[in-house]
């Protein structure tokens, strides 16, 4: 997977609606698994010292589906209802130049 895309999202979450992007993120996940070339996977980390600030990745088959992603309807309203519970929101997408396993 080395030359797998992966996108990656830092999110600020408003105060107090901590459970309702946690879901909305979820139903993102759901709305990506229908597309024709889904994900492989995708994690959603919180911070441990910031309730309010996540991360969510994730590694894609080739950048051709990321494209495809990025211009399904649903997928941009899946994201839109995520990006509406934040005060910052700054997804991406990236290449992975270095993978270490201990």
């Amino acid at each position: 997977m080395e030359d797998a895309p992966y996108t990656l999202a830092m999110w600020r979450v408003i105060d107090g609606r901590e459970a309702e992007f946690e879901a909305a993120w979820h139903n993102l996940a759901n709305v990506f698994s229908a597309l024709p070339n889904p994900p492989v996977e995708g994690t959603l980390l919180q911070s441990t010292t910031d309730p309010l600030l996540y991360y969510s990745f994730g590694p894609w088959r080739s950048a051709d589906d990321v494209s495809t992603m990025r211009a399904d309807s649903s997928a941009q309203a899946a994201l839109e209802r995520v990006r509406a519970l934040c005060v910052e929101a700054a997804p991406g997408s990236y290449r992975v130049v270095q993978h270490v396993t201990a």
